[in-house]
């Protein structure tokens, strides 16, 4: 498109209007030769530090704000064209809707703190309704009749916006509601949009990190009426809204037309609002009319969201009969007070997205009427965001909910439990749960018949933001996880039982023997029984023992009245802190709360019968441990390690925590450093000990591979007389671990893997996409079975694992049918089926963690899947970090992995992997760049039908992004 068609009120040098623009961007990465780019300062960057970089790039001009066109044109070579604009974003955005020049014929915008996305939503409904093809865009991304995709703003850049409305006009669109939030209505995203109508729902405090003061944040909202609604454009908005009268101002102000709802409107009047379980039957009155309508939303606030929304779609030419009659239909935003669950006993499960003071109030308040016995909130508050909304939202809480569950939303940047405490100063009744899967378990649990649970603040998302990383969550899916392993299982008559106990109703520990476990002094009035041990009073359960341990950052002390106050039985302490303790207090007084605790796990150990496997390894010792647990408990009561609980603190608290009638203990081991396991182990006393593998992993604590093997070995210190070693026989460290085992006098060594020689050894091996189907010999028995996780890795993992339920003596065979029920967690494998142009790929997640050993193994899996038509295997890999000095070394060592694994493109993410970018052969590698983000719309643009894509990197490297957008454009749930 020529320039001179481009622009608005920048001013062109002689010669330029002809110049021929092929594409906008403000993102100099996105540069290509022939576009314009707009030199924009930003929060984080300015654009104008990237100007030369454009031009460098093939940008035929460069677009800033007036003021600084001499200092523009002093950075870029000379010739380069540079033109100015009083407001540069608004130029780019009225440049964008020239250069895409098409959108949908009939569009309306809504603007407020709460209750957009459910407003344009509703719009796009009641179009649908009366015929129309329509979409919405927001929060929720862009949702049509045909599905939806997500985005990440509320309000797009411009250029995306308007090239989104040029394809949905394109498609076939004619009508479209969308949100307009204050950033973008700030920074002129919307403006080139050319409206019918907008609407105005509540203004309440959000944005106070952006904005300086909530006036300055209803400027930016009133900047929809005031400069983007063309004139003639009609104002809808309920008088009775908060700051409705500043919207109403500002028609006026302009003569614009008003459609008012509500109350007080004149144009579609509410005349009541009956509640009916979960509806609400509206009398309304239109041009003289009265109608009814069954309105199947909750609260107030709906039905002000869907008038607003019927305004809107009358306003742009909807007949208003028809339009109410769609009021009937309308279903609620996902992740807006929606109902997702029931527990058994007939307690309610809501998710909202409250985020804000007057959205939380809001949900509250609506839920309330329908809440027989207690209403329980679960909320946090987002990090890097407005503090000042923390201790309002925390007070809205504790007035309206009868129990509080204080968690995490997302933290971002900021420390979890600062921000937790803020909102905790306002609502000091409340519970603290740092964990929210945890705390909406807690929540679950708590839910009694009568009660209403609300789970707020993350609606529809499917990430958690922790620092940097957005993290795989969902409350959705956390919630009915919960509800499920809540529910009482149906016997074979279908009808719900007791489910079975398998540790009877024995307490932990009685109070006699804890005392003298741990040589300690009882103070105060202790229970005569103990039912739990628990370091965390996050966690703390009623009848748990409390141990106030010491460490780098937090004393447990300082917890100990808030642990007897949640019903800790006791809370062990030390000596010389009880004077600063509560006189009244329970507890058992000791001299080191942490040799306590490990005093306790070696009297643990030393009264059960149980037959115990230790688990250590640099790859695979947690998924190896899980998988053990579940082998075992076809056996027998089964104790095994809570996570990753496998250090100084984590290992006495795992025994300590195991019944005297357990039959299988499964123990996980972890090191940083070399003397860690021996004094782990000898607390364990295993009768079998494993060590998975042996790989370049933390190399920054160690002088060699060599080196973590002896350390890896230390784990034989421990073992029972007549114990076995388990060794994996492919590993190259074995001949090193097999006679560090001999000499630490061990007899009996069973090994593991594909080599000749190993004891335990696959016969034949089906891989399938979802799972791999096998039949091995363990020691002399042959077995056939399915493994849940697919990859080499698991394979060789569960021929340890057989071997190991083979060597304590439990049924293999049972064993074997457990481990079908193997399925890997997010971001270690998980697979997610993709749709993409009607036909099918595959996504294999493993961005969660990445060292050369599960690198190999991941690559190795890709090339093992099947491929059909014209599919490709593709491998999208991040930094492998933490390799000490020989990492470029270990990221080169790939190109060979890739080669023999028979993987046809490879985009490599990271500083780190530009050394495997350089291995690679010129037609195998696709793209580079130095972080994920830049890599995110190449990756999801290139996928085709049929493709086995792998994303893979360590967590620093933020690959779950890329997971995300490809999620986001073409998952769907894989069934079974």
């Amino acid at each position: 498109m020529l320039l001179e068609n481009l622009v608005y009120i920048a001013e062109l040098p002689e010669g330029a209007a002809s110049l021929d623009v092929t594409g906008l961007t403000a993102d100099s990465r996105a540069v290509k030769p022939g576009y314009l780019f707009a030199a924009l300062p930003g929060a984080k960057a300015d654009g104008l530090t990237f100007a030369a970089q454009a031009a460098e790039k093939g940008a035929v001009a460069i677009l800033v704000n007036g003021e600084r066109l001499a200092e523009a044109r002093a950075l870029v070579p000379e010739g380069t064209l540079v033109i100015g604009a009083p407001d540069a974003r608004r130029e780019l955005a009225l440049m964008a809707a020239a250069f895409f020049a098409s959108q949908p014929d009939t569009m309306v915008a809504v603007t407020g703190t709460s209750g957009k996305t459910s407003v344009s939503e509703f719009v796009r409904q009641i179009y649908a309704h009366c015929g129309m093809k329509a979409a919405s865009l927001g929060t929720l991304g862009v949702v049509t009749s045909d599905g939806q995709n997500y985005g990440g703003l509320t309000t797009p850049d411009p250029i995306k916006l308007h090239e989104t409305l040029a394809q949905l006009a394109k498609d076939g669109v004619t009508h479209a509601a969308m949100e307009a939030s204050s950033h973008g209505l700030d920074q002129h995203r919307l403006d080139g949009v050319w409206l019918m109508a907008a609407g105005f729902t509540n203004l309440g405090r959000d944005h106070m990190d952006y904005h300086e003061s909530v006036e300055d944040y209803l400027q930016a909202k009133l900047r929809l009426f005031r400069d983007v609604l063309p004139d003639g454009g009609v104002v809808v908005v309920d008088p009775n809204a908060p700051f409705a009268d500043r919207v109403v101002a500002e028609a006026q102000a302009r003569d614009l037309p008003l459609f008012t709802v509500g109350e007080r409107g004149e144009d579609l009047k509410l005349v009541s609002a009956t509640p009916d379980g979960f509806k609400q039957q509206l009398e309304l009155v239109w041009e003289g009319q009265t109608h009814s309508v069954s309105l199947p939303l909750t609260g107030e606030f709906q039905v002000s969201n869907a008038l607003v929304a019927a305004g809107l779609a009358i306003a742009s030419g909807m007949d208003g009969a028809d339009v109410i009659e769609a009021l009937g239909g309308l279903k609620g935003a996902p992740g807006r007070l929606e109902h997702v669950g029931t527990k058994d006993n007939g307690g309610l499960v809501f998710v909202d997205y409250a985020h804000k003071p007057d959205a939380l109030e809001n949900v509250l308040t609506a839920l309330r009427p329908f809440t027989k016995g207690r209403l329980i909130c679960v909320f946090g508050c987002g990090g890097d965001r407005d503090k000042g909304k923390r201790p309002l939202m925390g007070e809205i809480s504790g007035r309206l909910a009868d129990l509080t569950i204080v968690t995490d939303d997302n933290p971002r940047t900021e420390q979890p439990a600062l921000i937790r405490q803020e909102i905790l100063d306002a609502c000091p009744a409340a519970m603290e749960i740092g964990d929210r899967a945890a705390a909406i378990q807690k929540g679950i649990e708590l839910l009694g018949e009568g009660d209403i649970l609300c789970v707020a603040g993350k609606g529809h998302e499917t990430g958690q933001i922790v620092g940097a990383e957005v993290l795989p969550f969902s409350d959705h899916e956390t919630i009915q996880t919960a509800l499920v392993a809540v529910q009482p299982a149906p016997t074979a008559e279908g009808e719900p039982e007791e489910a079975e106990d398998l540790f009877d109703d024995a307490p932990l520990w009685a109070r006699d023997a804890f005392v003298a476990a741990l040589s300690g002094q009882v103070r105060g009035k202790a229970p005569a029984d103990i039912t739990g041990i628990s370091i965390d009073t996050r966690s703390l359960q009623e009848g748990d023992a409390f141990f106030a341990l010491q460490g780098p950052k937090f004393d447990g002390h300082t917890f100990v009245e808030a642990a007897l106050e949640a019903g800790a039985s006791v809370a062990v302490v030390e000596r010389a802190k009880v004077p600063d303790l509560p006189p009244e207090g329970r507890y058992v007084v000791v001299e080191d709360t942490l040799k306590a605790l490990q005093d306790l796990g070696i009297a643990a150990r030393a009264r059960t019968k149980a037959r115990i496997i230790a688990v250590t390894g640099s790859v695979g010792k947690t998924s190896t441990k899980e998988a053990l647990k579940l082998a075992l408990a076809r056996s027998g009561r089964t104790h095994a390690s809570a996570a990753s609980h496998n250090n100084h603190w984590g290992v006495p608290l795992t025994l300590a925590r195991m019944p005297a009638n357990t039959e299988f203990g499964v123990f996980e081991i972890g090191m940083n450093h070399a003397g860690e396991i021996t004094p782990l182990v000898k607390m364990v006393r295993p009768h079998v000990a494993m060590i998975t593998t042996v790989e370049a992993v933390h190399l920054e604590f160690f002088e060699s591979v060599e080196g973590i093997a002896r350390a890896k070995a230390e784990i034989f210190q421990g073992l029972e007389p007549g114990g076995t070693a388990i060794l994996n026989r492919d590993n190259r460290q074995y001949d090193l671990l097999r006679y560090l085992a001999s000499i630490a006098g061990v007899k009996n060594i069973v090994t593991f893997g594909q080599r000749k020689g190993a004891q335990a050894v696959s016969e034949k091996i089906v891989p399938r996409a979802d799972c791999t189907t096998m039949t091995a010999n363990i020691l002399g028995n042959s077995i056939t079975y399915k493994i849940g996780s697919p990859g080499a890795h698991h394979i060789n993992n569960s021929l340890a694992v057989l071997a190991g339920v083979s060597e304590l003596g439990a049924d293999i065979a049972l064993a074997g049918l457990a481990l079908g029920e193997m399925k890997p967690p997010k971001g270690r494998g998980e697979q997610t089926l993709l749709t993409i142009n009607g036909r099918t790929a595959h996504l294999i997640d493993e961005s969660y963690n990445a060292n050369p050993a599960s690198m190999k193994a991941a690559l190795e899996l890709l090339g093992t899947l099947p491929i059909e038509g014209r599919g490709r295997r593709i491998a999208v890999v991040g930094d492998m970090l933490e390799l000490g000095p020989d990492s470029e070394q270990f990221h080169a060592r790939i190109a060979g992995i890739v080669e023999s694994a028979g993987i046809d493109l490879v985009y490599c993410v990271g500083t780190e992997m530009k050394a495997l970018w350089d291995a690679l052969p010129g037609d195998r590698r696709v793209a580079y760049s130095k972080d994920s983000k830049g890599m995110v719309e190449r990756v999801v643009n290139d996928l085709s039908p049929a493709d086995i894509i792998m994303i893979k990197g360590s967590l620093g490297t933020r690959m779950g992004l890329i997971v995300d957008a490809v999620k986001s454009r073409y998952a769907e749930p894989v069934e079974g």
